[in-house]
């Protein structure tokens, strides 16, 4: 399309009036005004003049409103002008935007299937990492750019792969018997630190456990080794003590008949500390299986 120039010629418009002669007449003629005092009885008078002077003001004001609208008129004129115009331009605009707009969908769209692509071929060497980072959990939408390359792409996501698989490699380095439930932490997070704190955590509760059992038990063998050398006196004190007397016939008392019950017990490693805890407590014995 050719150029095309709007052509304006502009008049500065001008508007003439009286104002010095107005305003000269205005100071003598309100100069009587100054300082005129109103009693009660004169009351209608003041409103009057008061009527008056705001009869004067508003004609004035007035011509101002109508002057303006007609030194307006020029410009409002030629606005619709212009706006009009505008219109005639947005129709091959947007014709053409939306055109554009649909190749960029498009453009994106390719690029999303080669994003997509590229990680499925990453990953096809990276089974175990793949199970840690799904493609939406890192995405970048800076990847669907026009100026974005697949080397670039490529490389973000071996990144991640690489980072993955040093976090696991470290995390089984570490032979924990509760790899498992830092490998789910790390899995939630990818944060190695949390997966190393969740698998020392787990370790600490272990160690307290054993602690507390070794306490107990070094406590019921103590406590059985006192009992026993209670026994052992209290018969060595009737053997001295006790005259030699008739036997009589040995009253056997009935003992209750001990039963063997197998449980599966599901509970946490505290829970199975108070539970051994109270079997002891009422003489119950146990073996872990």
């Amino acid at each position: 399309m050719q150029e095309i120039n709007l052509l304006v010629e502009q008049k500065n418009g001008s508007i003439e009036t009286n104002f010095e002669e107005i305003k000269a007449a205005l100071a003598a003629g309100l100069e009587e005004y100054k300082g005129m005092v109103f009693t009660a009885e004169s009351q209608p008078e003041a409103k009057k003049t008061v009527a008056s002077l705001r009869k004067l003001k508003k004609a004035m004001n007035d011509r101002r409103i109508e002057i303006k609208k007609a030194f307006m008129v020029p410009y409002t004129n030629f606005e619709a002008q212009v706006k009009e115009l505008d219109k005639l331009i947005d129709e091959p605009i947007d014709f053409i935007s939306g055109q554009i707009e649909e190749f960029e969908r498009k453009r994106v769209e390719e690029k999303k299937v080669l994003i997509g692509d590229t990680y499925t071929s990453i990953m096809a060497e990276h089974e175990t990492a793949a199970a840690y980072l799904p493609l939406d959990r890192i995405y970048d939408s800076r990847w669907e750019n026009a100026t974005t390359t697949q080397k670039s792409i490529t490389e973000a996501i071996t990144a991640h792969v690489e980072h993955v698989e040093k976090d696991l490699a470290t995390i089984r380095a570490m032979e924990s018997e509760f790899e498992d439930k830092g490998l789910a932490k790390y899995k939630a997070t990818l944060e190695l630190s949390d997966a190393i704190g969740i698998m020392n955590q787990y370790q600490k509760q272990k160690e307290e456990i054993l602690r507390r059992q070794a306490e107990e038990e070094q406590r019921r063998a103590e406590e059985e080794a006192r009992k026993a050398a209670e026994v052992e006196l209290k018969a060595d004190e009737a053997v001295q003590e006790e005259p030699v007397a008739v036997k009589e016939e040995e009253v056997v008392e009935p003992m209750p008949c001990a039963e063997t019950i197998r449980y599966e017990v599901v509970a946490d490693p505290f829970q199975i500390v108070q539970l051994e805890s109270a079997m002891r407590e009422y003489g119950i014995e146990y073996r872990r299986m």
